[in-house]
Order: C-alpha cells, then sequence, then structure tokens
C-alpha cells in the first residue's frame, strides 16, 4: 500500500524535472558541427541547364546542383559537341561556381565565357593555354560583379567582346562594359517579376527585347532609361524569346502557347502552336525559318515558319530524354543537327532535313 502511494509521487518529480530540463538552452552535438562543417562526400548530379556553341564548335556546357546540401553549380568547355556528349559525366569540372548558373555565352574567343549566377553575380573565366581542350588546362575567374539582387537569368551580345546585356530574378537588366566589368546602364525594375529572357535585335548593338513574368514583352534601347516600346502583354508569365529576323520576334509562355509579335504591327501579334507544357526554350535556326522548342517535359520539336508566319511541325521526338529538356542548340557546321541537352544528364544529336 505504500509502495503504491509512492510511485505516483516519483511520476510527478519526473514530470517536473522534465519540464525544467525542456526550458533549458541545450547545445547543440559536437556531431552536428562535424557535419556542418563537413564538405565531402556532398557531390550529387550536376543537372544541365544549358549549351552554347562557339563558331568553331567550342561547347559551353552550364549545369546545376539542385538537390544537394550547397546547390553549386559548374560549367564545362569542350572542343565539340560530341566530346561533350562523351565526358560531361566527369566528376572534375572546368568550372566549380558557389552557386548555381541559370545562362552563358562565350565572349568571342572560345578561350573566354561570360556566366550567369544564381547568386546575383556575374563574372569572366579565361584560360591562358594554347589548348584549352587538353587534360591540365585551368580555367581562372578574371573578374565577377554581383550586382543583381537575385538570380542572374539570361543573357545577350550586344557587342563581341565588349559590352553584353543581363537580366535577373529581381526584374533589372544591365548592360555591362566587360573591358573595365562596370554596368553602364542599370534598368531598375524593368520588370515587376522576374524576366526570363533577353535577345538582342539582329544587326544592332544597341536594340533588345526582353520578356518576364509579369506577362509583357518590351523592347529596350540602351541609350534611353525608360521601355522604347512595350510589344505585347500576355495573358500569363512569358519564358523565352528570340528575334526571327529585325522585325519579328517569336516568344513562348507558360500555357505552352508559341507567339509571333512584330514590331511594325503589333495589332497582328499572332499565336501559332500551342504546346502541353510550359515552352521553355526556343532556338531559331540561323539559315532557314525553322525553331527549336523545348517546353516542360522530354520532348523536343522543331516546327518551320513560312513567310506568312504559318507554322508546321517537321521534327518531334517525345522521348528525347529521360527527364526535362532544358537546352537546344543548331549545329555550326551541319545545319541538319539540333543538339539538346536536359536534366538527365544527357546530350543528344537530332537530325533534321531542311
Amino acid at each position: 500500500m505504500v509502495e503504491c502511494q509512492i510511485r505516483p509521487y516519483l511520476l510527478v518529480v519526473k514530470l517536473h524535472i522534465k519540464m525544467e530540463n525542456s526550458n533549458k538552452i541545450v547545445p547543440p552535438h559536437l556531431n552536428a558541427e562535424v557535419y556542418r562543417t563537413d564538405t565531402t562526400g556532398t557531390s550529387t548530379m550536376f543537372y544541365l541547364d544549358y549549351l552554347r556553341i562557339h563558331e568553331d564548335g567550342s561547347t559551353l556546357i552550364g549545369c546545376s546542383e539542385l538537390t544537394g546540401r550547397y546547390w553549386n553549380g559548374a560549367a564545362d568547355v569542350f572542343k565539340s559537341v560530341n566530346e561533350a556528349g562523351q565526358r560531361q559525366k566527369s566528376e572534375k569540372r572546368a568550372i566549380n561556381l558557389q552557386s548555381g548558373t541559370s545562362d552563358g555565352c562565350f565572349v568571342n574567343s572560345s578561350k573566354k565565357i561570360l556566366l550567369c549566377e544564381d547568386s546575383g553575380a556575374v563574372s569572366i573565366w579565361c584560360t591562358s593555354d594554347e589548348d584549352q581542350h587538353n587534360a591540365w588546362h585551368q580555367w581562372t575567374e578574371e573578374v565577377s560583379a554581383a550586382e543583381h539582387d537575385n538570380a542572374a537569368l539570361a543573357v545577350d551580345c550586344l557587342s563581341p567582346d565588349a559590352e553584353y546585356v543581363t537580366v535577373g530574378a529581381d526584374g533589372h537588366g544591365k548592360v555591362w562594359d566587360i573591358e573595365r566589368m562596370i554596368c553602364i546602364r542599370n534598368y531598375s525594375a524593368a520588370h515587376s517579376k522576374p524576366i526570363y529572357g533577353v535577345s538582342v535585335r539582329p544587326n544592332s548593338n544597341t536594340d533588345f527585347a526582353t520578356c518576364s513574368m509579369d506577362q509583357y514583352v518590351s523592347l529596350w534601347d540602351q541609350n534611353v532609361d525608360k521601355p522604347v516600346l512595350d510589344l505585347y502583354q500576355n495573358n500569363c508569365g512569358v519564358r523565352c524569346l528570340q528575334w526571327i529576323d529585325v522585325n519579328k520576334i517569336i516568344f513562348g509562355d507558360e500555357a505552352g502557347i508559341l507567339s509571333i509579335v512584330d514590331v511594325r504591327s503589333l495589332e497582328t501579334t499572332l499565336n501559332i502552336t500551342e504546346f502541353p507544357a510550359a515552352i521553355h526554350k526556343i532556338a531559331i535556326h540561323p539559315e532557314c525559318n525553322k525553331v527549336a522548342v523545348c517546353c516542360d517535359n522530354k520532348t523536343v520539336t522543331v516546327c518551320d515558319i513560312s513567310e506568312d508566319t504559318k507554322v508546321k511541325t517537321t521534327y518531334q521526338k517525345s522521348q528525347a530524354h529521360n527527364n526535362f529538356v532544358r537546352g537546344v542548340a543548331w549545329d555550326v557546321k551541319d545545319d541538319k543537327i539540333l543538339h539538346s541537352l536536359g536534366w538527365d544528364g544527357e546530350i543528344k544529336s537530332h537530325t533534321v532535313m531542311c
């Protein structure tokens, strides 16, 4: 009987002790600190995001680590697309970044590249080796400027080796003098939401167009602070755009609709075809009126655009990759070859008849 009376008392005492301990700040175990500072064994698969092909055939591949602990990024430069397809899975990367990268381009020479980083930085990398494709070549960061307030998402060239324009998730557009690596024109709040695409007008070193999730496609002149013209207000966010010629722009949106706007006649904007997923990237063939399209799916599509802006699908591969296709680019030596890459880590080539 005594024992039965003591046990409830002990139980109350134990609960009281636990409540007191729960109010104390307990320092983390030392193992937590070791885990936090450990950088070994943290690398996971790099997801390929874009490819750019130089006129000499050199190929720039940009990728981001989307599933690891740090979400780092990297870039590789290969002698050709074929070499990139064979070697890009190597764990060793030519350039390692502290954040992901959404876009990049060659700066005139294939020995110099510009990278847009998710940290908001725009960086220039170069190699001094005569043969930048040998096993021992080193890429070094020449200069970097972090002036975007969010991820830098896209870049295009205004004047080779001199002026480039970048756009970002902060809604800003910036024109860079890369010789001095300074922003010579800042379009603050160019759009009210992230800007996913920028394209420089053919035969111009001042005019460019942008598209944003705020639904606008806008035309800019780097000599003017404000947009020259809002070309079109879409009914949903616009993800990508490119000039077909000096007057026409083709763009793709979140609804999967591909449209054309003519700067000479804005009221004649046409929705030319529709896809089952949001359009991610487009690539215009430089020699004929073909546009390659990749969406938020595994399909690669090529459409033929006639002079009267009618569209005919000339190539489509529904299972081109085992994950989302993220980039497409036309071959610089064979105009019938289209290259694509995706989050499956693969680079594929497609034969498309002109």
